[in-house]
């Protein structure tokens, strides 16, 4: 408004001086053209002239200027109204609302009505307002103004915002004109940045695992005790980049890792893990798993990876005996089964379905002695099995057990406790040989031996006695004498112990022939 003033007092002045240059010519001229005309009341109507004139002129100029002005305050009104970042204007004496943007509305929960009826402390956290208080004491009203504050939302949200403020005149009043920006996120994200960066240092110094900090541009990584305490290396012996750990990966593995780095890394994935083989200073190599955390750039290119490495060479080494021992067990033809500490089915292999004609279904959850006893199962056995289980010790059993036909066969069983670290039984692994084939030839073997004694016997004893009767007979026969009555009671002797003789080499004829049998 004072620009369009000063601009209108200078057009009037300028109008002025034309007007005082060319009054006396243009007086003198209308006197000769009309004169008749009293020479005062034209000198009057110059003047009145002059003043209507430039008062249409000076009027038309601020109308001009006024409307324009008024579409600039339109304009501004609107730019505050619909601006997207909560403002509002205070009255610097009270500290209330004069006016309110819609996106401060929205942002605090509050309507225009209420916020008319508040202050600016009405929207501070209450334990910052003491402190609010000395801070207005503290600002000069017309120096500009810029802080981080507490503020609180209707529902009673507090969040941190950014304060930009100056002065300025509303309605006459003298005031503050404030931008409040959101930046909670921003404050939380970098309170967490730095409190995951002190848990980085602090995890780095506790942990047994090996921390790693790798800059992808600079191919430079930061690591921790890990190399050391993990693989046995000097500090000097250990160089600060990428290469240092491709040179000691496995030869087998660091294809297969480098390919699944780079596959991570065009995924754009944050997350990649691998397990592979690490030298140690001693030239040994120690199975590891790499867990990594890909940190990428607005571009989207992979900039930083932090990771831990973990020493599995243990568990590895134990799984990988375990997987060969589960091969094993699962094709040997022998009968394997586990049970629990109360006896009880958990697993069978392949060959204990093909012995018996349970399956797995069929066996799990039972006692062996309940599935597979029948009637020549020997109790006292199966008592002096639970007797050799409860030692915990290992141990080793023959007897009878029955298929699912129903036919019987004479097992060998091994069986091996599974002790827990406090000394109770975890489980039980029994290894089932079927001996039946054996078990007939053991018998036959003790058949056949008791044959071959029976024959020794007859031998050296019952044999003897015929033998002993012959040759007594023929002793005492005189042919000479010619006496047949003694003769033939002789002969009759003769002819029973000949048929005793018969009938023990008959015995024994049949004895071998069992044998052969």
């Amino acid at each position: 408004m004072s620009y369009t003033a000063l601009k209108a007092a200078s057009l009037y002045l300028l109008l002025g001086l034309v007007w005082i240059s060319c009054y006396s010519w243009i007086w003198l001229s209308l006197a000769a053209r009309f004169p008749v005309v009293n020479p005062a009341l034209l000198q009057y109507l110059l003047h009145a002239f002059f003043i209507a004139g430039s008062a249409i002129f000076i009027y038309v100029l601020v109308r001009k200027d006024f409307r324009k002005n008024i579409n600039h305050s339109e304009q501004y009104r609107q730019l505050f109204y619909e601006h997207p970042v909560p403002m509002w204007i205070y009255e610097w004496k009270t500290l209330r609302f004069l006016a309110v943007n819609n996106a401060a509305i929205q942002k605090y929960g509050y309507s225009r009505e209420e916020f008319r009826r508040m202050s600016i402390l009405d929207i501070r956290d209450p334990s910052t307002i003491p402190q609010i208080l000395e801070d207005v004491k503290k600002t000069i009203q017309h120096v500009a103004y810029r802080g981080i504050w507490q503020h609180r939302k209707k529902n009673r949200e507090i969040f941190a915002v950014e304060i930009y403020s100056h002065s300025t005149k509303y309605r006459g009043r003298d005031a503050r004109i404030v931008m409040a920006i959101d930046v909670d996120a921003e404050i939380r994200s970098t309170i967490m940045a730095k409190d995951i960066g002190t848990r980085y240092e602090l995890l780095a110094q506790v942990t047994q695992d090996y921390i790693y900090y790798w800059d992808i541009a600079t191919n430079h990584v930061t690591r921790n005790h890990g190399p050391a305490s993990l693989f046995g290396y000097k500090e000097e012996d250990i160089l600060n980049n990428g290469d240092w750990w491709k040179e000691n990966v496995h030869p087998d593995d660091i294809g297969k890792v480098m390919t699944s780095v780079e596959q991570a890394m065009r995924n754009g994935d944050i997350n990649w893990e691998e397990e592979y083989r690490f030298r140690c200073a001693n030239g040994q190599y120690k199975y590891v798993n790499d867990r990594g955390y890909i940190i990428y750039n607005d571009q989207k290119q992979p900039v930083r990876m932090i990771g831990a490495v973990q020493d599995i060479d243990d568990n590895t080494r134990q799984k990988h005996e375990i997987e060969l021992l589960s091969m094993v067990a699962s094709k040997t033809i022998n009968s394997v089964l586990i049970t629990n500490a109360a006896g009880e089915i958990e697993w069978v292999n392949e060959g204990f379905v093909a012995q018996t004609g349970y399956s797995l279904i069929e066996s799990l959850g039972r006692r062996p002695r309940e599935l597979l006893s029948g009637p020549a199962s020997n109790e006292d056995t199966l008592q002096e099995i639970d007797l050799k289980m409860a030692s915990k010790k290992p141990f080793s059993e023959e007897y009878v057990n029955y298929k699912k036909n129903g036919e019987a066969y004479w097992v060998k069983m091994d069986v091996t406790p599974i002790l827990q670290e406090d000394g109770n039984v975890f489980k039980f692994v029994s290894i089932q040989t079927d001996i039946t084939e054996r078990k007939k030839f053991v018998n036959q073997l003790q058949h056949q031996n008791e044959l071959l004694q029976e024959i020794a016997r007859i031998n050296s004893h019952d044999i003897r006695k015929p033998v002993a009767s012959i040759l007594g007979i023929v002793s005492v026969m005189d042919l000479d004498k010619n006496e047949p009555a003694l003769n033939s009671r002789l002969l009759q002797m003769l002819q029973e112990s000949t048929k005793e003789l018969d009938a023990m080499l008959f015995k024994i004829q049949d004895n071998l022939k069992k044998i052969n049998d």
